[in-house]
């Protein structure tokens, strides 16, 4: 078997994982179906947008940002940051870009032995395994209502600048996560006011809090009750009670689901400037009719509804699926298979430079060390921890899960090292007297 790697994807997380390879001395080769760095950065944002996170908890901790950069950098400033951290670790050799990875497939039923992979060139190569860092924002999710609208409508993916809500001054923006309250934002501030539809209550919360970046304010890794309510207290000392802005109350428990980070929006909402709609019931042409009776008239509804979780590279019924997202093991093994990795998946409370730095540190081992074992280190790990689909968590409890499960890893392969031969096998009947943790019957993909 060839001892060489596929990578696939140059963004955020892409290049870090490259980083971590390559100081590992492990050989691969880096696929990018664009020809640039920076993946949804590159092309998938739109020309207003600042990060969320401060720039100090969204660095790569072993290259920071410039001292010059504000708090909140902007998408050409993360840009520039990316390009130079590639060409600091000279990742951009390694890189073959528009090249699209069309296949991947197990050379055998579990990948023990490799995996084909398909090139949009047509080329066929075979490699030890495969990292799939293709990002998990560019499948665009748009809910369906009955009837039909006849005016224009626009995805957040595909909206740039305001010209893009085209001449009429009368939008709807649909969804009220990161994306859609900036747009809502921004539309008000081109035509004067702009109507946000939300299906239910979210968490709203500023993107400083006591002064501080609310993204830093979990420095250490603390039980969620506590971040909980921490967070619930900070919330009712800086913006008060959500009804203030006619919002509703958020319909689950905070981090349950993800969040919203926005200042501006309550600026918006405190000056009439966006109003707040609740679910759409169904359309008439330019008319708009809500759940709760109401309706408007619209030019343009733009969607910030999200995106499906997609690998089209993959054939999907590997996964067993959970609400739209596959069940993984700490968020990039996969249960029943080795040698695949599902790099990036995951969705951080804050910024995510030390997850990605660190994480991608322990996948270079997890890559030597399962050549060690007959069996996927997937389905060793999934017996003491089980795999779950959710890709909301807080980055130092994933940092702290990451360094514990290093140790263990390192334990492992340093066992089987020094019982040479047969180690491997030895290791996984020691490790099968635990009881495995069940997997759910694959689903369907949704």
């Amino acid at each position: 078997m060839t001892a060489r790697y596929c990578l696939i994807g140059a963004g955020y997380a892409g290049n870090g994982l490259a980083r971590a390879l390559k100081q590992a001395g492990i050989p691969y080769d880096h696929f990018e179906a664009t020809g640039a760095i920076g993946g949804n950065w590159s092309h998938g944002v739109y020309d207003s947008t600042h990060l969320i996170s401060s720039k100090k908890v969204t660095q790569y901790p072993e290259y920071p940002m410039p001292a010059h950069y504000p708090t909140f950098p902007s998408a050409a400033q993360m840009l520039a940051y990316l390009n130079d951290y590639a060409d600091h670790f000279r990742l951009r050799e390694n890189i073959t870009f528009n090249t699209e990875v069309t296949r991947v497939r197990p050379l055998d039923r579990t990948g023990l032995a490799g995996w084909s992979v398909e090139l949009s060139t047509g080329e066929v190569r075979e490699y030890a395994g495969v990292m799939i860092a293709n990002g998990h924002y560019f499948a665009p999710k748009i809910p369906s209502y009955p009837g039909e609208f006849t005016g224009r409508q626009i995805h957040s993916k595909a909206y740039k600048r305001p010209e893009d809500f085209g001449a009429g001054g009368r939008v709807l923006v649909v969804g009220a996560g990161n994306s859609g309250s900036d747009l809502a934002v921004e539309a008000a501030a081109t035509f004067g006011k702009s109507d946000l539809s939300m299906r239910g209550g979210y968490w709203f919360i500023p993107k400083t809090v006591f002064g501080l970046p609310s993204g830093e304010i979990e420095r250490f890794w603390l039980p969620k009750p506590v971040v909980r309510a921490f967070s619930k207290f900070a919330l009712r000392v800086n913006v008060g009670d959500y009804r203030r802005y006619g919002l509703r109350k958020p319909d689950h428990e905070l981090y349950s689901k993800d969040i919203t980070v926005t200042s501006s929006l309550f600026y918006a909402l405190d000056h009439g400037k966006v109003r707040p709609r609740p679910e759409i019931s169904r359309f008439d042409g330019n008319t708009v009719h809500f759940v709760d009776g109401t309706s408007g008239e619209y030019d343009t509804i733009a969607w910030a509804t999200g995106f499906h979780t997609r690998f089209p590279m993959l054939d999907e019924s590997m996964f067993v699926w959970e609400d739209g997202q596959p069940i993984l093991a700490e968020h990039v093994l996969v249960p029943r298979y080795a040698n695949i990795y599902i790099w990036g998946l995951v969705a951080p409370r804050s910024g995510a430079g030390k997850l990605i730095s660190v994480g991608a540190d322990f996948l270079a081992e997890v890559v030597r060390t399962q050549r060690l074992f007959p069996v996927p280190l997937s389905d060793l790990l999934t017996r003491h921890v089980p795999a779950d689909s959710n890709i909301l968590s807080s980055q130092n409890a994933i940092v702290m899960r990451t360094r514990i499960a290093r140790r263990l890893l390192r334990l492992a392969a340093w066992t089987a090292r020094l019982l040479g031969a047969g180690a491997g096998t030895w290791t996984v009947q020691r490790l099968n007297t635990a009881p495995a943790q069940p997997i759910p019957e694959k689903e369907a993909v949704s």
